[in-house]
C-alpha cells in the first residue's frame, strides 16, 4: 500500500513537472519575436490594430501626422521570463493612411533580427539583390502579398535591425472592371499571388529603338493582356506605367507569329484599344492634336489636349492605316479634326496609365 502511494506521489510529481516545464516554455516562446508573428500582426485589419497590438505588450508613445498619413509610436514593455527579464529594446512604428497601413518593428537585439530574416526566408519570402548585402542600406524581401523592407545600422555596441512590413490590400475579382484597377498591383509578385504564375510573366519592353525596360505582361498574348513597367527593376516593384493594347512592343511578341485578339480592357472614360479617332473625337467633346510622322512619338495625343479627357494621365497612341503619304510623315503636329477631314483612318493603339510612385506604395 505504502509502496503503491510513494508510485502515486512521483508520478504525480513528474506530471507537474512537466506542466510547469511546458508553462515556462510557452511564456518564453510568447515573449519571443518571430517572423510569423510580424506577419500575423501585419495581417491585423486597420481598425483593430492599436487593440491588437496592445495585447502584444506594446505601450503608446503618442502620435503625428505626416501629410496624409498618421504615425504613432509604440514602445515594448519587457515581461520577464524564466525569472530572469527580457532586457531587449523594441519598438514599433505604425503608418496608416485612408487605404491602408504598413509598420516598423525595430529590435536591437542581432541575433533577433537575424533569427526573423532566417524565418522569413524559410517561409517563402525573397529578395533579388540579397547579394548586395553589404553594400545595400535596405533589402526588399516579397512573397505573396507580403513586403519586408529590411535594415540594419550599428547603435553604440549593438546592432539595430528594422523591418518595414507591409500586407497589400488586393481587390476582390468583382472590383477590377477597368483598367485603371490594375494599379492595385504595384508589384510582380502581387501580379503573380492574384492571377497566378501562369498568366503572369516576367519580360523587356521596348520604349524605344535604343531603349529597354524589364516588365511584367499580365494574360500574354491574349484579349486581356496588359504590360506593367517597373520603377524598381531589380525588385520588380513600384508601378510606374502600365501599357494596354494588343500588338505590345515586349520581347516575347517579336518570336509570336499569331495574331492577338483586340484588347478588351477599357477606361472608366470609355476610351480602349481599338477606337476609331472618329468615336475618340466625340467622347473627349473638342478637338486634340497628336504627333505626326515627323516625330520620335507618331501617333500620341499631346497632353495639354482639353476637353473632358484627361490625355495627361491617360496618354493614348494613335495608330494610322492609310498615313504611308508625305502629308502625313512631313507633319509634326495633326489637329483631330483635320485628320478626319482628310479621311485618314486612325484608331487607339495603346493606351499608357501613369501611376505616381510616391503617392500610394509605401514599400
Amino acid at each position: 500500500m505504502i509502496y503503491n502511494n510513494q508510485l502515486n506521489y512521483f508520478a504525480l510529481r513528474s506530471i507537474l513537472l512537466t506542466v510547469f516545464i511546458i508553462i515556462i516554455c510557452i511564456g518564453v516562446k510568447a515573449q519571443a519575436f518571430t517572423a510569423s508573428r510580424l506577419l500575423d500582426i501585419a495581417a491585423v485589419p486597420k481598425p483593430k490594430f492599436e487593440s491588437y497590438i496592445s495585447k502584444q505588450n506594446f505601450i503608446s508613445q503618442g502620435s503625428d501626422y505626416k501629410g496624409d498619413t498618421i504615425v504613432r509610436e509604440f514602445k515594448y514593455r519587457s515581461h520577464s521570463k524564466g525569472g530572469k527579464k527580457d532586457s531587449i529594446d523594441r519598438s514599433l512604428t505604425y503608418f496608416a493612411t485612408k487605404e491602408d497601413f504598413s509598420f516598423v518593428f525595430v529590435t536591437l537585439s542581432a541575433n533577433e533580427g537575424k533569427r526573423i530574416l532566417k524565418e522569413l526566408k524559410k517561409d517563402g519570402f525573397f529578395c533579388n539583390n540579397e547579394k548586395d548585402s553589404v553594400t545595400a542600406n535596405c533589402l526588399l524581401y516579397q512573397h505573396n502579398d507580403f513586403t519586408v523592407l529590411v535594415s540594419q545600422k550599428p547603435v553604440d555596441t549593438l546592432i539595430e535591425y528594422s523591418f518595414l512590413i507591409k500586407k497589400q490590400p488586393l481587390p476582390k475579382p468583382k472590383e477590377i472592371k477597368f483598367a485603371e484597377d490594375l494599379t492595385a498591383f504595384t508589384s510582380h509578385e502581387y501580379l503573380r499571388f492574384y492571377f497566378g504564375e501562369q498568366n503572369v510573366k516576367t519580360d523587356i519592353y521596348y520604349l524605344s529603338d535604343t531603349q529597354i525596360g524589364k516588365c511584367t505582361v499580365l494574360f500574354p498574348n491574349t484579349g486581356r493582356q496588359a504590360v506593367f513597367l517597373w520603377k524598381d527593376e531589380m525588385n520588380n516593384n513600384l508601378l510606374s506605367k502600365i501599357y494596354i493594347g494588343g500588338q505590345l512592343r515586349t520581347g516575347s511578341a517579336v518570336d509570336y507569329g499569331q495574331n492577338i485578339a483586340e484588347n478588351l480592357w477599357q477606361l472608366k472614360s470609355g476610351v480602349h484599344p481599338g477606337m476609331s479617332l472618329y468615336t475618340l473625337r466625340l467622347l473627349n467633346d473638342a478637338a486634340f492634336n497628336f504627333y505626326g510622322g515627323n516625330n520620335a512619338k507618331t501617333g500620341m495625343v499631346l497632353t495639354d489636349s482639353t476637353g473632358k479627357l484627361n490625355f495627361k494621365k491617360e496618354n493614348i497612341i494613335l495608330s494610322c492605316m492609310n498615313c504611308s503619304d508625305n502629308g502625313f510623315l512631313r507633319k509634326t503636329v495633326i489637329n483631330s479634326d483635320e485628320a478626319l477631314e482628310a479621311e485618314r483612318i486612325l484608331f487607339v493603339h495603346t493606351i499608357i496609365i501613369e501611376t505616381d510612385v510616391n503617392k500610394k506604395q509605401l514599400n
